[in-house]
């Protein structure tokens, strides 16, 4: 049995289906993009929450980047917006991952994301320079943590280029010394971007479990064939 799921593409255009209950099972928006923009127009709880990340990604880091408010106000609107963003996740998702057997991977982004705040806020509370001169890198080794872990857990090559991409991107920050904060915001906020657009591969556990057996159910028909064929073969 492989890991990841055989002959399906790392990202792929959505295969869309608008079947009414996997619309309302998945919690579906539907949009009508511009002709200009070719955006897919569908998205699930899934790419909404991702789109949120971005949103929030994109706000917290060129904030830090450009912004002239001070470290103290910057955190604290980091860690509202931040929590808005676990809430926002946790109310699209949750039903969601319960149904597919992998809410443990919900509450393993709501710890990485609240261990974040948690760390950011002392850094710049009681002035841990070390942490505050590093808070790109966290931020970078937390989201690949995340991913990993959603490799892990949906069984996706995807999820787990994604986390390499994070974790990569720790080793050229030391060559954007003045420019940290946006090229980690453009990391981020690019993958979450791309993933809600496209469908990528994965192997849930639900449907793990159907194509187990479904292959189980193959491999014995298999077998039958070749013993009717080679009759001899019992007597091995």
């Amino acid at each position: 049995m492989r890991f990841f799921k055989p002959h399906q593409p790392i990202l792929q255009t959505k295969q869309l289906s608008l079947n009414p209950q996997q619309l309302t099972l998945m919690k579906c928006l539907i949009i009508k993009p511009l002709k200009t923009i070719h955006l897919c127009g569908i998205y699930t709880c899934i790419d909404q929450a991702m789109i949120i990340w971005g949103v929030v990604a994109a706000i917290i880091f060129m904030t830090a980047q450009f912004s002239p408010f001070n470290w103290v106000h910057q955190a604290t609107f980091w860690s509202i917006i931040t929590l808005i963003g676990v809430i926002l996740m946790t109310v699209l998702t949750y039903s969601w991952t319960v149904l597919e057997k992998i809410s443990w991977l919900l509450y393993t982004w709501i710890i990485l994301m609240v261990v974040g705040i948690i760390i950011t806020d002392c850094a710049i509370a009681y002035n841990w320079s070390f942490i505050v001169s590093h808070l790109c890198a966290l931020w970078l080794i937390l989201s690949g943590i995340g991913y990993g872990f959603t490799g892990w857990g949906m069984r996706s090559r995807a999820f787990f280029i994604s986390s390499i991409i994070h974790l990569s991107a720790i080793f050229i920050l030391p060559y954007f010394i003045s420019w940290q904060f946006f090229i980690t915001g453009i990391v981020m906020m690019s993958n979450l971007f791309i993933f809600s657009e496209v469908q990528w591969d994965m192997l849930l556990p639900r449907e793990l479990r159907e194509y187990s057996e479904k292959n189980f159910h193959k491999k014995n028909q298999s077998s039958s064939y070749f013993i009717e064929k080679n009759p001899l073969i019992i007597h091995f």
